[in-house]
């Protein structure tokens, strides 16, 4: 006697050819099969048991959208686990706050440090953009002026002086590549 299978024993792409035939139900026993191995997954990936079920759910909820959107997928356990990839890479590189022992309060003056270093450096930035700015030819200096705090596009750049849409773009790439060689170091001319 073989043993029972927990799951329907349609296979993954007959069960995809349904919910992309509009069969909503379908997707249920998807999630059913492949529900424990996507949460142990994440909890691999994350290494914490937290987050398995947002993501978790998030996955799921993507590659029902992707079905929906008549995405066949030629293999669907391994487009589900990039999925499932995918949400805990994003998970891993949101900005998270910082945490501190219920039993000490935060020490509230490394912030107002770091903040004053962030402004200072902010300062320098500008300072260098405008000395790099001044050292531009007056015509460059007209360009992004007109690019930037007049918010021309460069057909209107163009039309104003009278000059090609084509040559107008050129000139502006060459300004900020200019620019970035100055900003970053690099003395370019």
């Amino acid at each position: 006697m073989e043993p029972q299978l927990p799951y329907d024993p349609a296979s993954d792409a007959d069960l995809v050819g349904q919910c992309l035939g509009g069969r909503r139900e379908a997707f249920a026993p998807l999630v059913a099969r492949y529900y424990r191995p996507v949460c142990a997954f994440i909890l691999k990936r994350t290494g914490q048991p937290g987050p398995i079920e947002d993501i978790a759910q998030e996955t799921f909820l993507e590659a029902y959208r992707g079905l929906r959107q008549c995405r066949q997928p030629d293999r669907f356990a391994a487009w589900l686990f990039g999925i499932a990839h995918n949400r805990c890479g994003k998970w891993l590189r949101r900005k998270r706050p910082l945490l501190f022992p219920a039993t000490e309060p935060p020490d509230m003056a490394v912030p107002a440090v770091v903040a004053l270093e962030e402004l200072e450096d902010q300062r320098r930035q500008l300072a260098s953009l405008e000395c790099s700015l001044a050292a531009l030819p007056e015509e460059t200096r007209v360009l992004l002026r007109m690019k930037h705090q007049e918010s021309k596009t460069c057909e209107q750049i163009a039309g104003a002086l009278g000059r090609p849409v084509g040559t107008v773009k050129s000139q502006l790439a060459r300004a900020y590549q200019l620019l970035r060689g100055r900003l970053s170091g690099r003395a370019s001319s």
